[in-house]
């Protein structure tokens, strides 16, 4: 049979090896206003991801402040981010909620980041991935790019994100007959997460990841900030330039309402004058009480 222009043969018997204590419990977690948050540094992350084989398979999320808005309103996507095994920071939104909370984030590990290193790491271990999401044809325009940067990561397939309900078994099975390591699931938040979710056990891949607008960028669909916005912590604001229409709500009304939050949270830690260390899992009580005065439900 033909393979499409993203599957490469693979063996059946993945040769990925690496540190076997890298799926320990990472004694980095930390929590903010309720999230889990795996306080890495970027190559802490990559090791974490490409751990070794033989454990039940993990769920690797990245959480913004645009995830933080939508876990107040959605309690389902809220209660998987708290079992999720790695929830790695994503941006200057939570590097500003760990300074004002008393618990600094050590890196900016964003998955758009992330993606080549993990790559690389993966090409010398012998890991293999497949790629779920975006608009048809985009998912190949990432498999082209890994083919110029890094051409020994074997790809075992590709598929976008735009499939039916009666079409999703039959994606499901390609994934797991694949051989795939690691999946990239780039549906949205908080689509792909809850996605992963459901499917994990069904998917027969190590790693599942959900990673958002990645493929769009590394397609060269949506051209990425400029290095010194990114440094600065204004990709955002690039973003919002370019995309007004379909990102102003979630960032001219999002970012406040979360600074807003992070405040609150904040003074409450004050008030009860709980030492950052002393930060225990729970719910988001202030926002979800809000949300139920507008809405009468929590999400």
């Amino acid at each position: 049979m033909r393979r499409g222009p993203c599957e490469q043969e693979n063996p059946q018997m993945s040769t990925l090896q690496t540190d076997p204590l890298a799926y320990a419990p990472t004694d980095r977690r930390i929590w903010l206003m309720g999230l889990p948050v795996d306080n890495l540094t970027m190559g802490e992350a990559i090791q974490q991801i490409t751990g070794s084989p033989g454990q039940p398979p993990r769920m690797v999320f990245f959480v913004n402040a645009h995830c933080v808005n939508v876990a107040l309103r959605n309690q389902d996507y809220r209660r998987l981010l708290q079992r999720a095994d790695l929830v790695l920071p994503d941006g200057i939104g939570l590097k500003l909620a760990g300074m004002a909370l008393g618990t600094p984030i050590r890196d900016n590990a964003n998955g758009t980041d992330l993606f080549p290193p993990l790559c690389r790491a993966l090409a010398a271990s012998g890991g293999r991935i497949f790629l779920l999401g975006a608009r048809p044809g985009v998912a190949e325009g990432v498999c082209a790019w890994a083919n110029r940067h890094c051409p020994e990561l074997v790809i075992t397939g590709c598929h976008h994100g735009y499939f039916t309900r009666a079409e999703e078994p039959l994606v499901i099975e390609r994934i797991a007959q694949s051989g795939a390591d690691l999946l990239f699931v780039a549906m949205g938040v908080p689509r792909q997460e809850l996605w992963i979710g459901q499917h994990l056990e069904s998917l027969g891949v190590r790693v599942a990841l959900g990673v958002g607008g990645l493929f769009d960028f590394y397609s060269g669909r949506i051209p990425r900030a400029p290095l010194w916005m990114r440094r600065a912590g204004l990709e955002w604001l690039y973003r919002l330039i370019r995309e007004p229409v379909r990102l102003g709500k979630r960032y001219l009304v999002g970012n406040p309402v979360f600074l807003g939050r992070v405040a609150w949270y904040a003074w409450r830690r004050g008030a009860r004058r709980r030492p950052p260390w002393q930060e225990v899992p729970g719910p988001m009580e202030w926002p979800v009480r809000q949300a139920r005065g507008r809405t009468g439900r929590a999400d």
